[in-house]
C-alpha cells in the first residue's frame, strides 16, 4: 500500500469511529452506571429500592446496568461525601430516596441527571431542582393532630425531628404553626443522632408524641415506640412509617415510589432529558391505626380514625 493510500485509510477509519461515537445509541447499553443513595437503615427505604430494582428487573434494565449504591448515615456531610462518590464514578443517572439526599446531589452542581423518591412536598418545590424529576409525597399534618387530639387531650406535645435535615425542618415548622392553633405547647427534640432519641425524650413532660420524617427519627423508632408504651403516651409518625411503632400514621406506598422511579430512569437512560419527564405526586396513600395499641393504652376510640383508615392494625 502506497503511503497516500495508507493516509486516506487512516482518514476514512478515523472519520468512522467519530460518526459511530456521535450517533446516538437506540438501545441501552452494557455499561449503564445507576448510582442511588439510600439513608439510614429504613425499612420504608429498604421496600422502595427494592420494587425499584424489580421494576428494573421486570424492564430488562439490570442485567445490563451497574448499581452503585450508596447508604450514608442521614447527615450533610455523610450525604454530600456519597454524592461525590457517585459523581466521580460518572454514573448516567443519580436516584435518590428523601429531600435531604436530594438537596446533597443538587449542592454539588453536576449535571448528572437526578431522580429523586420519597420527597416531601411542599417543601420539594422550593428548592431548585435544575436537570431532575421524580415522585414526591404529599401528606396532612394537621389530619395527624387531629386524630392525636380525638385520642387524648393535649397540653404539650413532643414533635421529634432533626435540624439537619432540610424536610425534617420544614415539617417541624408547620406542626408548631398548628400547635399554636389548637393552643397546646411544642417540646423540640432535634435530633443529631438516633441514639440520642431515648435520652432527649426522657426528661419531656409531653401528652403526645409526633414524629416527623427524619431519617435521623425513624432509625430511631424502636426507642421512641417504647418509650411511648411505657408512659402510655400516643405515637403519631408520617412519611416513612407503615409499622406498629405509631398508634396513627400517614404514609405512602414505597412499591408505587420505587416503581415510579424506576419508570423515570429509564426514560432517562432512553435519552429522555429529566425536564421533560413529568413530577409526579405519590397517589397510594395510606392510614395505619394501630387499633390494638389504642385499646391497650385504654385511649378514646375516634370512629372516624377506624372508619377512615386504610389498615388496622388489630
Amino acid at each position: 500500500m502506497s503511503v497516500s493510500s495508507k493516509k486516506t485509510f487512516f482518514l476514512l477509519s478515523g472519520l468512522l469511529v467519530m460518526v459511530f461515537l456521535m450517533t446516538p445509541s437506540v438501545s441501552l447499553s452494557a455499561d449503564n452506571r445507576i448510582g442511588v443513595i439510600m439513608t439510614g437503615n429504613i425499612p420504608y427505604y429498604q421496600e422502595l429500592h427494592k420494587a425499584f430494582m424489580a421494576r428494573l428487573g421486570r424492564e430488562g434494565i439490570s442485567a445490563k446496568t451497574e448499581v452503585i449504591l450508596q447508604n450514608p448515615y442521614p447527615d450533610a456531610i455523610s450525604l454530600s461525601n456519597a454524592a461525590r462518590k457517585l459523581i466521580v464514578a460518572d454514573v448516567d443517572v443519580i436516584v435518590v430516596y428523601g429531600a435531604s439526599a436530594a438537596v446533597s446531589v443538587l449542592h454539588e452542581q453536576t449535571r448528572i441527571p437526578m431522580v429523586y423518591a420519597a420527597a416531601y412536598e411542599p417543601f420539594m418545590s422550593q428548592i431548585k431542582t435544575r436537570n431532575s424529576t421524580g415522585i414526591t409525597i404529599k401528606l396532612s399534618p394537621s389530619r395527624l393532630l387531629r386524630y392525636l387530639r380525638e385520642l387524648t387531650q393535649i397540653s404539650a406535645l413532643a414533635v421529634v425531628y432533626s435540624g439537619n435535615e432540610a424536610d425534617s425542618l420544614f415539617q417541624f415548622r408547620e406542626i408548631s404553626k398548628l400547635a399554636g392553633q389548637y393552643g397546646f405547647k411544642i417540646e423540640a427534640v432535634n435530633l443529631n443522632r438516633h441514639q440520642e432519641a431515648k435520652t432527649k425524650l426522657s426528661g419531656i413532660k409531653m401528652d403526645a408524641l409526633f414524629v416527623t420524617g427524619s431519617s435521623v427519627a425513624h432509625m430511631a423508632m424502636p426507642a421512641i415506640g417504647e418509650l411511648s408504651r411505657e408512659r402510655k403516651i400516643p405515637l403519631a409518625s408520617f412519611l416513612l412509617c407503615r409499622d406498629s411503632h405509631a398508634v396513627v400514621a400517614l404514609s405512602t406506598s414505597p412499591v408505587e415510589q420505587g416503581e415510579k422511579a424506576a419508570e423515570k430512569v429509564i426514560k432517562i437512560l432512553e435519552g429522555v432529558s429529566p425536564e421533560k419527564v413529568r413530577v409526579e405526586t405519590a397517589q397510594d396513600v395510606e392510614l395505619v391505626f394501630n387499633f390494638k395499641e389504642a385499646v391497650s393504652m385504654g385511649w378514646k376510640m375516634p370512629m372516624d380514625l377506624v372508619t377512615e383508615a386504610t389498615r388496622l392494625i388489630k
